[in-house]
């Protein structure tokens, strides 16, 4: 599942904690303090809510009050100071909202990451708009903290670190594989081998079969666990994993047992029932393999479509595009 469809099955959460994390301050005497007394406060909401990266204030005409109060990881956000923003449309949907508005993900100018905003409009005591209160957060970053998965995420440079590291030995084992059956290949062309020595073709398809199979191993494992963004917490993930590792190996094994079929009805043709059990041994592998991704498949759906029912019924904040 990737983060849009997280982010839509966990719109009314994260509409809540994305208020509630600055709706305290969204008062009208944050107006009538100082701009160094305005930035103190919303530094102290910044420092208290680490999911936040962004916070700043407008005016009623959308204009910014001060610069922005950003947290650690963006020291290149600073300023703002005067810059109108009055053409953004978290400001002009929450100017005509009744309430607190959470937009939809978007790429974010100042990380260039998938973020939402949460707008809160602020009024006088007579109903008169004073301006709006902006925050920011990345995407994954309030994800992760909504399903308690921040600690996880955290380790997750170290675990790509080893998942490239390993996958890198297993592509140099693969050209140790494939050199050493080019090597295996000069025996062919030699003028003393007989041509009904079948010793050299078949190691040096061995060898082929088991570089191109580690080499297969390794480049599933890159793209797995350090290229691609996986979702821990969805059986998907770890299905389509286990599909390509299983189809890796099974191709892998279902080379070596043709070659075995030729070896053992040329050498050894009382054997010949051995590599018959290994490719049916094969066979039954893919099938299990395909029971398993079916049945997956089939209660991830039911689980799914459950959960947008459940989501149905109970209701979820309206939120708006950016």
């Amino acid at each position: 599942m990737n983060r849009f469809e997280q982010f839509h099955e966990s719109q009314r959460e994260l509409h809540m904690l994305m208020v509630g994390a600055v709706e305290s301050i969204a008062s009208p005497h944050l107006f009538q303090h100082s701009a160094a007394t305005r930035r103190r406060i919303l530094a102290h909401v910044m420092h208290r809510h680490g999911f936040l990266d962004l916070l700043y204030l407008l005016d009623a005409q959308g204009v910014q009050l001060g610069d922005n109060v950003v947290c650690r990881r963006l020291r290149g956000a600073r300023g703002g100071d005067g810059v109108d923003r009055s053409h953004r449309p978290y400001f002009r949907l929450a100017r005509s909202a009744n309430g607190p508005i959470v937009t939809e993900p978007y790429l974010s100018l100042a990380t260039s990451r998938f973020c939402v905003t949460v707008a809160i409009p602020i009024y006088s005591n007579t109903g008169e708009l004073l301006g709006v209160l902006v925050g920011d957060s990345e995407l994954d970053r309030a994800l992760s903290l909504l399903q308690e998965d921040d600690t996880r995420r955290s380790f997750e440079p170290f675990f790509k670190a080893f998942y490239a590291l390993f996958s890198c030995g297993l592509l140099l084992v693969s050209a140790s594989l494939g050199l050493h059956g080019f090597v295996a290949l000069r025996g062919l062309w030699h003028w003393q081998s007989p041509l009904s020595d079948f010793t050299t073709p078949f190691q040096a398809t061995i060898l082929f079969t088991l570089a191109l199979a580690v080499f297969d191993l390794a480049k599933t494992i890159l793209e797995e666990e350090v290229l691609l963004r996986k979702d821990v917490r969805r059986h998907s993930s770890t299905r389509r994993t286990l599909t390509r590792f299983i189809a890796a190996i099974a191709i892998a094994v279902s080379i070596e047992g043709l070659m075995l079929v030729f070896k053992f009805a040329l050498d050894h043709p009382e054997e010949l029932w051995l590599a018959v059990l290994l490719l049916l041994a094969t066979a039954m592998l893919l099938a299990a393999l395909a029971v398993y991704v079916y049945f997956g498949a089939k209660a991830e759906r039911i689980l799914t479509e459950q959960r947008r029912q459940n989501l149905s019924r109970s209701g979820s904040p309206s939120t708006q595009t950016k």
